[in-house]
């Protein structure tokens, strides 16, 4: 067993603590946001989070029916090349955001079909990623677009919002041009909306990997373009050029047909589940990413727009206490470094390649399909309990990590996590000595393992079914919600130290009461 041993001087100096990961969280495409399972599952997130904003793909996409024209939905040609803006159902997703208490983060995307330059698109739900094929024609569409919503929900609430231009231009699956043509794309966009309001928030690129950011704020400056705020994307396994490749396209290609044929997550999961795509080297990588785009950025906000473990859709590791532990170190660490950060995503009510349904799919979300609460989700609502008070201690990217915090009423709170990327079995043992403490009086301890908020590992003792029941759904969340153990202080024992055990990936909060 490995042991540890942590002092801290409860009278130290503490920092203020900005909770940059309850900014923003991921979602799947807009027109998801017109379900009532999405809703209510949004609405608890904001609840029992407290995140604040939803960020999502395809708000101008064709299945939301924003710009249209008549050969579009008849069979036939005709003369009338009228284009017709229509918000409704903007309006319906936006009011549903609302209603469950979060705002939205307008990622304005894709390029609506009557607009578009070209007929490439991404995901199944087809989001045209061309330019516009007559930039004066876009400007137009974008200033009804604004105007609609100052209408809609007034000038107050609108100024609330953030607007990005685009996805990830520097990905050829998301935009078809060059990084020139979308520095272009920004800046007529960003006109457009300033025209209508020049107090609305704007920014982007929204690249991958920190990538571009000098370039973009260079442009931005020489061509006397507003940006507000500046957002990027990170995972981890970008440090390994982690994509559906051609190797991983091969392995598709020829999957045995007469696999599982109940569901399409068994059979690609294998494919895109790639183990050796985590390793100890990339402990701290997303933290030394943060802090080489906030080098470039300067004082600008930055907004981490998309981040998690890992950017396949069907990873196991999404399901696990893994990716608490690696939720819990990221927000930690990137604390006063970022100013806003946006989780991908809140819940497995999401389709790109597919709407997978299996219970357990290796989502994206801190949900699943059913609204199970994952590993993830309880590390989220630890961290929702903090103070805003935080000792300052150094970042170790050790095997075994503290974090303390302390509330207005004197109380201690201690954070430990084991995150590891290459789990070994290892025990750890985490002595903590500390100075200067109070009278406590009562103490209480939650955690995220492998027995507590871990409700996949149940879903797989019950041999995986494709589909809960009722009563097993019920079930499966009353066994794997945490259990929170309490108790009484008896006078000096402090004075010993505390000792707490714990494994790799867990999470543990103890709680210090005068």
């Amino acid at each position: 067993m490995k042991s540890f041993t942590f002092r801290l001087d409860c009278a130290g100096k503490t920092e203020p603590v900005k909770k940059h990961w309850q900014f923003c969280v991921g979602s799947g495409h807009a027109a998801l946001a017109q379900r009532v399972d999405y809703v209510e599952q949004l609405k608890l997130v904001h609840d029992e989070l407290g995140i604040e904003r939803v960020r999502f793909h395809g708000i101008l996409n064709d299945d939301m029916n924003v710009c249209v024209r008549l050969s579009d939905h008849l069979p036939l040609k005709t003369r009338n090349k009228t284009k017709i803006y229509d918000f409704y159902q903007v309006g319906r997703v936006y009011d549903n955001l609302l209603s469950a208490g979060v705002k939205p983060f307008v990622e304005i995307g894709f390029m609506p079909k009557a607009l578009a330059s070209g007929k490439k698109n991404v995901f199944y739900y087809k989001g045209n990623v061309t330019l516009p094929k007559n930039m004066e024609a876009w400007k137009d569409f974008i200033r009804a677009f604004a105007r609609f919503l100052i209408r809609r929900y007034g000038r107050e609430e609108v100024h609330t919002w953030y607007f990005e231009v685009w996805n990830e231009p520097d990905l050829a699956c998301f935009f078809k041009g060059s990084m020139r043509d979308y520095f272009r794309l920004y800046a007529e966009t960003v006109r457009a909306l300033k025209e209508v309001d020049a107090q609305l928030l704007v920014g982007g690129p929204a690249t991958t990997r920190g990538r571009h950011l000098t370039a973009f704020l260079d442009f931005c400056q020489k061509e006397s373009v507003p940006v507000d705020f500046v957002s990027t994307h990170q995972y981890p396994t970008d440090a390994l050029g982690h994509s559906i490749n051609r190797e991983r396209l091969r392995q598709i290609s020829k999957m045995d047909a007469t696999g599982d044929k109940t569901s399409t997550r068994a059979l690609l999961q294998p494919v895109f589940d790639n183990v050796n795509d985590f390793n100890k080297s990339l402990k701290g990588y997303m933290t030394r990413e943060a802090k080489r785009a906030r080098e470039a950025v300067g004082d600008l906000p930055l907004f981490y727009t998309e981040w998690s473990i890992s950017s396949n859709c069907t990873a196991a590791i999404h399901d696990t206490p893994a990716a608490a532990a690696f939720f819990v170190k990221t927000v930690l660490d990137n604390q006063g470094v970022v100013d806003g950060s946006s989780y991908w995503t809140f819940s497995d009510i999401f389709e790109e390649l597919f709407f997978f349904t299996d219970p357990f799919c290796g989502g994206f979300g801190l949900l699943t399909v059913d609204g199970i609460k994952k590993p993830t989700f309880w590390a989220c609502k630890m961290l929702a309990s903090l103070p805003d008070a935080r000792y300052r201690l150094p970042v170790t990217d050790d095997d075994v990590e503290l974090a303390a915090f302390r509330g207005e009423d004197g109380s201690l709170y201690l954070l430990l996590y084991a995150q590891n990327f290459e789990p070994s079995g290892e025990k750890y043992r985490a002595h903590i000595e500390l100075q200067n403490a109070g009278a406590f009086r009562t103490w209480n301890i939650n955690r995220v393992d492998a027995q507590n908020g871990n409700p996949v590992a149940l879903w797989e003792a019950m041999g995986k079914p494709a589909a809960l029941s009722k009563a097993a759904l019920a079930d499966l969340r009353a066994k794997s919600e945490p259990k929170t153990e309490s108790g009484t202080i008896d006078a000096g024992i402090l004075n010993k130290g505390i000792d707490i055990r714990l494994s790799d990936n867990d999470v543990v909060m103890l709680v210090l009461k005068p």
